[in-house]
């Protein structure tokens, strides 16, 4: 079984994760979409701890072997990896290492006195609205490892043209991690022109 992890602001029905679910359903391969934020005010309440207690939690459930996340959801799929020996294989999608890093360079004195006080508000995905997040969510991503030790075999796909994840970031991960493989993309960030492409690596990769 294989547990699908969104990314920032988005949710169990992105249109990636409905497709990959589609296409390993078609080979009898079952594809869990998580919801790493639920409830009605989980996306203000979340971050990346939390995020990633939710998939431990189903993790727990669920007992996939394989873990596929999209941006923020393969960061998150790279850590728990690294810590739970009963994943024997992980599939990132343009997955957002060094998160906290680049987030902060990118705030001013000024953008950071009015998150702190207000929230910072993001479009969400998942919902089609406007959603405030707290501090809270930059604090605890400086908890977590900019890149993740994974030890299992790992399939890494990213956007040549990523303006969010710097494909850099990636090949990083790559060159430092004996198993993974990278596979760049002639995409952006969200990589849903590549679809076709990942269901193909990522179907090559699981042998199925």
């Amino acid at each position: 079984m294989i547990l699908y992890l969104h990314g920032f602001a988005s949710g169990p029905g992105s249109t990636k994760g409905r497709a990959l679910e589609a296409r390993f359903a078609a080979l009898g391969v079952p594809l869990h979409r998580a919801d790493l934020t639920p409830g009605e005010d989980g996306f203000e309440r979340s971050t990346p701890l939390t995020m990633l207690a939710e998939a431990e939690r189903l993790v727990a459930r669920h007992r996939p072997t394989v873990l596929m996340g999209s941006s923020l959801g393969g960061w998150l799929a790279a850590v728990l990896a690294s810590r739970d020996p009963s994943i024997e294989r992980v599939v990132l999608l343009a997955p957002a290492f060094r998160l906290h890093e680049r987030w902060r360079a990118h705030l001013s004195p000024e953008d950071e006195r009015r998150w702190r006080a207000e929230g910072l508000l993001v479009d969400h995905h998942a919902t089609g609205t406007k959603r405030r997040l707290g501090w809270a969510f930059l604090e605890d991503a400086a908890k977590l490892p900019a890149y993740p030790e994974v030890k299992v075999p790992a399939l890494c796909l990213a956007g040549r043209r990523d303006e969010l994840v710097p494909l850099a970031d990636v090949e990083r991960f790559a060159a430092m991690t004996p198993g993974a493989r990278l596979v760049p993309l002639d995409d952006g960030h969200e990589l849903v022109a590549s679809v076709d492409r990942i269901f193909e690596e990522a179907r090559a990769f699981l042998g199925v």
